[in-house]
C-alpha cells in the first residue's frame, strides 16, 4: 500500500514539474510591424538582437547568381503555417493591403508562378542561402520593402507560399557595445595553450573591409599583447560565413585581415614585420552555417602564433 502511495506521489510531482515547465515557456508572438493573415499560426520564430541579414533580391540569369544586399540590425524571422483553403494570391494581397497603410516602399517583388524569383529549382537554395521556406519551385510570391517609421527604419522580406509564409523584419538599430570585454590575459592564455586565439570585439562594415569604431578596445588589447611580448609574431587570419560566392569571401576575409594588420601598425606602432594577414573565407567554420548564431560565430578574426620564441 505504501509503495502504491509513493508511486502516485512521485507521478504527481512529475506532472506538476511538467506543468510548471510548460507554463514557464514564453508564447511565440507576432511582430508588431506585420499582422499575420487571420487563422495563421506560428511554426517557428527566431530573434537576433544584432545580426547581418542577407536580402534576397532575385536571380540574375545572365550572371547566374543571386542579387543580394546586406543589412545589419535586429533581425526577427517568423515562419507561419497558412490557414487552409486560402490561395497564395489571396494571402499576398491581404498582406499588401495592410502594408500599404504603413508608408511602405516596395524595393523588389517577384511571382514564382511566372518564374520571376528564380528560373530553376528553388526550395533548398532559398532555405539555405536566405532562410526563406515558403517559395516553391512554381509557386509563391515575394516582396522586399522598406518601412519608415517615426523613430526608426525597418526592412521587410515577405514570402507567401501555398503552405507557409515567411515574415523577416530587419530593424536598423545601433549595436550594443561594451558587452564583451577583451582581456589581454585571455589573449595570451589562448596563444600559450593552443597557439591561436579568437579576438572578440572586432567589427567591420557589412560586406566590407572597413573597421567599425567599436573595434578599438579589441585592437588596443591585441596591441598591448604584442607590446608586452616583443618577440611574438602573428598571422592575423580573417574568416567569413558561407553566404555568398567563395571567391568573394576569400577576398573579403583577406582584406579584413590586412585591415587589422594596418591598424595595428599605423595606429599602435607595431612593427609590420611581426604581422602577416591572411584570409581563409568560409573554409574553417566553427559552427553550422544554416543558422544565424552559427554564421555569427564563423565571422571572426583569429591570431595564430608564427614563431616559437616569445
Amino acid at each position: 500500500m505504501n509503495r502504491t502511495i509513493d508511486k502516485i506521489f512521485l507521478m504527481l510531482l512529475v506532472m506538476m514539474s511538467s506543468f510548471q515547465s510548460i507554463a514557464a515557456k514564453q508564447p511565440k508572438t507576432d511582430h508588431p510591424l506585420v499582422s499575420p493573415y487571420q487563422g495563421s499560426s506560428i511554426y517557428s520564430k527566431n530573434v537576433m538582437q544584432y545580426e547581418e541579414y542577407r536580402v534576397f533580391k532575385g536571380w540574375d540569369s545572365t550572371a547566374k547568381k543571386y542579387n543580394t544586399q546586406m543589412i545589419e540590425g535586429k533581425v526577427t524571422r517568423i515562419l507561419y503555417k497558412n490557414p487552409p483553403e486560402r490561395s497564395v494570391l489571396e494571402l499576398y494581397r491581404n498582406y499588401q493591403s495592410a502594408l500599404n497603410q504603413k508608408n511602405v516602399d516596395v524595393l523588389y517583388e517577384c511571382n514564382q508562378a511566372n518564374m520571376e524569383c528564380v528560373d530553376g529549382y528553388v526550395g533548398a537554395h532559398l532555405r539555405q542561402q536566405f532562410g526563406i521556406h515558403a517559395i516553391g519551385n512554381r509557386s509563391g510570391r515575394y516582396m522586399f520593402a522598406k518601412v519608415d517609421q517615426e523613430n526608426h527604419t525597418a526592412y521587410l522580406a515577405l514570402a507567401v507560399g501555398e503552405q507557409s509564409t515567411d515574415v523577416h523584419v530587419i530593424e536598423l538599430t545601433k549595436m550594443e557595445t561594451g558587452m564583451a570585454a577583451v582581456n589581454v590575459a585571455a589573449l595570451a592564455a589562448g596563444i600559450d595553450s593552443r597557439g591561436y586565439v579568437v579576438v572578440e570585439g572586432i567589427y567591420f562594415d557589412t560586406d566590407k573591409t572597413q573597421l567599425k569604431k567599436e573595434s578599438e578596445p579589441a585592437l588596443s588589447a591585441v596591441a598591448k599583447l604584442l607590446q608586452e611580448r616583443p618577440q611574438l609574431e602573428l598571422y592575423v587570419v580573417g574568416h567569413t560565413d558561407m553566404q555568398g560566392a567563395l571567391a568573394h569571401n576569400m577576398n573579403l576575409s583577406t582584406g579584413r585581415a590586412k585591415t587589422v594588420v594596418s591598424a595595428l601598425v599605423e595606429k599602435y606602432g607595431i612593427s609590420a614585420s611581426r604581422l602577416v594577414g591572411h584570409g581563409v573565407g568560409p573554409l574553417a567554420p566553427v559552427a553550422a552555417n544554416h543558422q544565424d548564431n552559427g554564421r555569427a560565430k564563423n565571422r571572426r578574426v583569429v591570431l595564430v602564433q608564427r614563431n616559437i620564441a616569445q
